[in-house]
């Protein structure tokens, strides 16, 4: 398995604070509604491969965000047009399951989320990652660019579940 990234461990802050954004990554970091739609309408073909789900202890912050003590965490690598745009890592407690969350496939979660619109976002948070803590199979680690990767997080929230969506922004992701 891959060395995948602890999204969990990042540094977040408001997305108001980061005023470094660069201009063709803000539209995707701020969007508040469907990225999965934002980036299909992007490009021709949008599929998701699935790097792994597995049930996972949690503990301190994400224990707290959650409210449980487990969650499946997903992680997903997001291609248009067979170029890989973003890296998904996806806490799904049991309670959410239950709400249209299980048996998701290679379906992108964000289809779920917002094509049942009883799932609210809350805010963006934002993170900055450097290249070189990335796994190597992420296609940022070729290019060998000195600028951080940025990454966003929010929790979704439906009557008293929550769900923990991180993603991180390869570079090269333009809309």
């Amino acid at each position: 398995m891959f060395n995948l990234p602890n999204l969990l461990q990042s540094s977040w802050e408001p997305l108001t604070r980061h005023k470094d954004i660069p201009d063709d990554l803000r539209t995707l970091l701020c969007e508040t509604g469907s990225l999965t739609a934002l980036l299909r309408s992007q490009c021709r073909i949008l599929h998701v491969e699935v790097l792994s789900e597995q049930m996972r202890q949690l503990d301190g912050e994400v224990q707290a965000i959650l409210n449980c003590d487990s969650a499946l965490c997903r992680e997903v690598v997001l291609y248009c047009d067979d170029i890989p745009v973003v890296y998904g890592q996806s806490w799904i407690p049991d309670s959410a399951n239950a709400l249209g969350l299980d048996n998701i496939g290679n379906t992108p979660l964000g289809e779920r989320l917002f094509d049942q619109q009883a799932w609210q976002r809350g805010n963006i948070e934002v993170a900055t990652m450097e290249q070189q803590m990335l796994p190597s199979f992420f296609p940022a680690k070729e290019k060998l660019y000195s600028e951080p990767c940025f990454a966003r997080r929010s929790v979704f929230t439906r009557q008293t579940c929550k769900v923990l969506v991180c993603e991180i922004f390869l570079n090269g992701v333009k809309v």
